[in-house]
């Protein structure tokens, strides 16, 4: 039987202190909520090894009184609430007294800070929880705090942490999510020596958006007041093709979280609205719960509902959005006619078929094995190579191309047709020796972007990205060459996208099918007006397909009705 104990301080610490701390960005973010709480002015963060080595928060704010610096290594010591009616009117980012005795619990800290009414400031230093020295020393006004060998003794959560570039991107967008919320103050990110962000607190959200997320597209700015909250929206739309992934910093009350109805609202109520997003939600303190989490990153509305109508709304008045999406037009690229066939076409010849109600329609979901069986029927009819002799009749108001083979009349829906040409183009060059296609000018990527390609790197140049360090930033030199033509940055952006969420596997495979969907996305739209060159050179290449009859989706590209059925059917049987 096991025996109920209590457990000792060094380990209910530890376990505490892992709910606050997860990682070197976790520091970060509760280092600099107490700046910000501490109404500091300029705030400086120093990052060694990504912060697995050493972290220093530095700030110009209230500081902390000499006495006070023991406490402030105390489990539940706080400057912030002092009884339970508080936590109904929560106006600071922290509040808890947990912060600095988790950090210290794991890792070695060192505080050193003065207050402007003292001649002189002190320095506290503890290990594992435990003060070990406690003096006065000459110091500006404000803070500083080194944070060193961070989970030094806690390897199986060591073990956990990213690389150098992967903690420091997790902590640089901490930094630049409270930049953007408080484009007053100054604030500066440094990794081993070198700056890394840096904002000169005197201007707006408008400009610190910009330096965040690049000049690309226009900012658009809303302002809603819905019920019991005020919204400040900012919007980028995303240069060139949709990648269907919207970026998102939410703020409520000037609190980063992370909150799925927000995430909901932009996905629901603004699908057509492909970019950037910072949404500034004000309420009354008492109107949202923020103990909910010990890292204060989730929050619990009293009215959900009028977070998601206050999102609605500010989409809706954002203007039209077809006007902001700039996709790829539509081009089939022109083959040579006397150029021999690749060795990758099909040795056999369509023979189409009709999929009727009894098989497959256009509103059945499409099983694999149900594909494989119509592919199978299909290869399995003839085995010659010889090209189906066609004649383009046009295009019916429906969008569907309609051809006649000398045996029947063959409609094609023109988006599904594409979508199979481009998906296997891109497969077959994935299978290949890789192709790079060298820009003519590079690109400079703005720090955001640039940090999250220095994370995945290897990754990135193996799959045909090149990029080089300036004086000015990270250029992206060169992108892989896969057959369709995509903005290189919105190229750069859904491979980083792909590797984050699938960051196991195989690499090359995880990014083709990746670029396979934008191939898709990038396919001709079933109202697009195609010209008879356009619509002849879209049946070569789906006949090249290996699976012509079906998109990358599983719905028919084809149907075909025969001139005995069409006879039938006239009644001249």
């Amino acid at each position: 039987m096991y025996k109920i104990h209590e457990l000792s301080e060094s380990v209910w610490s530890k376990i505490a202190a892992g709910e606050v701390v997860e990682r070197p960005a976790s520091v970060v973010k509760e280092l600099v909520e107490n700046s910000l709480d501490a109404k500091a002015k300029r705030i400086r963060v120093k990052l060694f090894d990504g912060g697995r080595l050493r972290i220093i928060v530095e700030d110009d704010g209230s500081g902390i009184a000499f006495d006070d610096l023991p406490l402030a290594l105390t489990y539940h010591a706080t400057s912030k609430i002092s009884a339970v009616e508080d936590l109904e009117s929560i106006v600071t980012l922290g509040y808890r007294g947990e912060a600095l005795a988790s950090i210290a619990a794991v890792s070695d800290v060192e505080v050193r800070s003065r207050q402007a009414e003292e001649d002189l400031g002190g320095m506290i230093r503890a290990t594992e929880g435990k003060i070990i020295e406690h003096v006065k020393i000459n110091h500006p006004q404000g803070t500083s705090i080194k944070v060193e060998n961070l989970f030094s003794g806690l390897p199986a959560r060591r073990k956990f942490l990213k690389s150098a570039s992967g903690e420091l991107r997790r902590a640089a967008v901490f930094l630049r999510e409270y930049a953007v919320c408080n484009p007053e103050i100054s604030f500066a990110l440094e990794h081993d020596g070198k700056e890394v962000f840096a904002t000169n607190g005197t201007g707006g959200k408008r400009s610190v958006l910009i330096k965040i997320w690049g000049a690309g597209n226009e900012l658009q700015n809303i302002n809603i007041v819905h019920g019991h909250l005020s919204l400040e929206c900012w919007f980028q739309p995303r240069a060139g093709l949709s990648t269907g992934r919207n970026e998102i910093i939410s703020f409520v009350n000037g609190r980063v979280v992370s909150d799925p109805i927000i995430k909901s609202a932009i996905t629901q109520a603004a699908r057509e609205l492909d970019g950037n997003w910072a949404l500034f939600f004000t309420l009354e303190p008492s109107l949202v719960d923020v103990n909910i989490h010990p890292a204060k990153s989730e929050v619990r509305f009293r009215f959900p509902d009028e977070i998601f109508s206050a999102v609605k709304k500010a989409a809706n008045n954002l203007g039209a959005p077809m006007d902001m999406i700039k996709n790829t037009p539509f081009t089939i690229r022109r083959e040579n006619p006397t150029a021999p066939k690749s060795n990758s076409s099909p040795t056999f010849t369509p023979t189409y078929r009709q999929f009727t109600n009894t098989n497959l329609n256009s509103s059945a979901t499409v099983t694999p094995q149900q594909t494989q069986i119509f592919i199978d029927e299909f290869q399995n009819e003839d085995n010659t190579i010889n090209e189906p002799i066609v004649n383009f009749l046009g295009q019916n108001s429906g969008g569907y191309l309609v051809y006649d083979n000398y045996d029947g009349l063959v409609l094609i829906d023109p988006h599904a047709a594409h979508e199979r040409v481009n998906y296997e183009k891109i497969k077959n060059l994935a299978a290949k020796s890789q192709n790079i296609q060298q820009l003519l000018t590079p690109i400079l990527l703005h720090p955001t972007l640039a940090l999250e390609a220095h994370e995945y790197e290897h990754a990135l140049k193996e799959s045909g990205f090149e990029f080089s360090n300036t004086t000015s930033g990270v250029e992206l030199k060169a992108v892989p060459s896969i057959g369709v033509e995509f903005e290189p940055e919105i190229l750069l952006r859904a491979s980083l996208g792909a590797l984050k969420t699938y960051h196991d596997g195989d690499t090359l495979n995880i990014l083709w099918r990746t670029w396979a969907t934008m191939a898709c996305k990038a396919s001709v739209k079933l109202t697009t007006k195609i010209s008879q060159e356009e619509a002849i050179n879209l049946w070569k290449n789906l006949y090249e397909c290996e699976q012509p009859f079906v998109c990358p989706h599983g719905r028919p590209t084809m149907i075909e009705i025969k001139n005995t059925d069409l006879k039938s059917r006239f009644g001249r049987e």
